[in-house]
């Protein structure tokens, strides 16, 4: 078995989606597939079929099989069952997607979905005017969603919010939510594809109105949008699957060590060396546990990165 190296700079695996668009390619260079409407770049990915790969071609999954505890992390490895626990992507929205939920772990367990529900959250990247919907506007329980969903008027119980380039939401499973058109982000997640739709502006997909009845929490008051126009080692969101850190150099160097849980490194501005890896703007990479890696600046520009791990 080959040594694991300390970075482990990976190329992502793009999802084509009917609101998708290009702009990966525009702002960060990605080699998008031709002529494809692509929406998600999974950065950081061991889901089936769309797994980030290594530069020796090998798949996150493949990457984790072989090495196990010692590349994400013995007490990550016995929690998750050697499952890899995150998945990071980029989306591009060009339109409005769909007004959706996630389930909990416990629900998505109990009726034999997936072994994980889908807890979620977003670091806006760039916004042109866009929005985003996250919880039911004030007043609405169930009864009024109900008879909204019923009179097709299910934007106007949804509580939206302009944001900006640095703006935060943290989407625990049961918040009612949906990126909208001009908006780009980082997303880091449970790695879980279960979403239920509620409404989709009349395009031809399958919706899910009696599994989100079951999963809304109607009680949730979440904060909207928390701006970070700056980014200076500060915890965005600390939560049960996952902690996002923003980070910030101007010059110098930062040292950063996963400890108990592996790393993911996603450079958000500038460009930066890492480790052995030069990284561009948009570029992930995974730092295995116990390893550290050096951070240093390139090209004289402020550099912006964010690092997601597991706590433990």
């Amino acid at each position: 078995m080959d040594p694991l190296p300390a970075v482990i700079p990976l190329t992502p695996y793009y999802r084509e989606m009917m609101w998708g668009g290009r702009r990966l390619a525009a702002l960060y260079g990605k080699a998008l597939p031709d002529d494809a409407l692509i929406g998600e770049s999974f950065e950081l990915s061991a889901y089936q079929g769309r797994e980030s790969r290594a530069a020796d071609g090998r798949s996150l999954r493949e990457l984790v099989d072989t090495y196990r505890a010692d590349l994400v992390g013995p007490k990550v490895w016995v929690r998750y069952s050697g499952r890899f626990p995150l998945l990071i992507k980029l989306l591009d929205a060009q339109q409005d997607l769909s007004i959706q939920v996630h389930p909990s772990d416990e629900y998505a367990q109990r009726n034999g979905l997936a072994a994980s529900g889908k807890m979620e959250a977003w670091y806006v990247l760039q916004s042109d005017g866009g929005r985003v919907a996250c919880g039911l506007a004030d007043g609405v329980g169930r009864a009024e969603l109900v008879a909204a969903h019923a009179a097709q008027r299910m934007t106007e119980v949804v509580r939206f919010y302009p944001v900006a380039r640095g703006d935060v939401l943290f989407v625990p499973p049961g918040t009612v939510h949906a990126l909208c058109e001009g908006v780009v982000l980082y997303e880091v997640q449970q790695t879980s594809d279960l979403t239920f739709r509620i409404y989709d502006y009349g395009r031809p997909r399958e919706l899910h109105w009696e599994q989100a009845l079951e999963v809304i929490d109607f009680a949730q008051c979440w904060p909207g949008p928390v701006p970070h126009p700056v980014l200076r080692g500060q915890v965005l969101v600390e939560s049960e699957h996952f902690v996002l850190r923003g980070c910030g150099l101007d010059g110098g160097r930062a040292e950063h060590r996963a400890e108990e849980s592996f790393v993911a490194l996603t450079v958000v501005r500038g460009r930066a060396r890492v480790g052995e890896c030069v990284m561009s703007t948009g570029a992930t990479a995974l730092v295995p546990a116990g390893r550290t890696c050096e951070v240093v600046p390139l090209g004289g520009e402020k550099l912006e990165y964010l690092l997601a791990s597991v706590p433990v």
